[in-house]
C-alpha cells in the first residue's frame, strides 16, 4: 500500500511549452512571492522590474503559470519550458470597425 501512495504523488512531467494569452497574469499571493524569492534568491523587482533580464522576466511568467496549473518544479527545470504568447482577441464591444468588411461598408460611403 505504501508503494501505491508513493506512485500517486509523483510530480507531473513539465510541458514542453506553456501558452500565455495576451497580457500575462502577474497577480501574486504573498506566499507565491515568498516561494519565488526562496527558489531564485531574487526579489520580484529583480525578476520582472524595469531593469530585469528578459530571460528572468519570461521565466518568472512561466513559473507563475505552471504553479497555478499545479506543477511543482524547480526554477532551473522551468527554465527549459518554452513560452508561447497567444494574441488577445479584439473586444467586440469596443466599437472598432470590423476587419472582415471593407472600410466603405462600415462607413456607408
Amino acid at each position: 500500500m505504501e508503494d501505491a501512495q508513493r506512485v500517486s504523488h509523483l510530480p507531473k512531467p513539465l510541458p514542453a511549452a506553456v501558452t500565455i494569452g495576451g497580457t500575462p497574469d502577474m497577480r501574486l499571493t504573498p506566499n507565491q512571492m515568498r516561494a519565488l524569492k526562496a527558489e531564485t534568491g531574487m526579489t520580484l523587482e529583480q525578476l520582472i522590474g524595469d531593469n530585469a533580464e528578459d530571460a528572468n522576466r519570461l521565466q518568472a511568467i512561466v513559473w507563475l503559470e505552471l504553479r497555478r496549473q499545479g506543477y511543482e518544479a524547480s526554477w532551473d527545470e522551468i527554465g527549459d519550458v518554452a513560452i508561447e504568447f497567444q494574441p488577445e482577441e479584439p473586444d467586440p464591444t469596443s466599437g472598432g470597425s470590423s476587419t472582415s468588411s471593407p472600410p466603405s461598408v462600415a462607413s456607408g460611403a
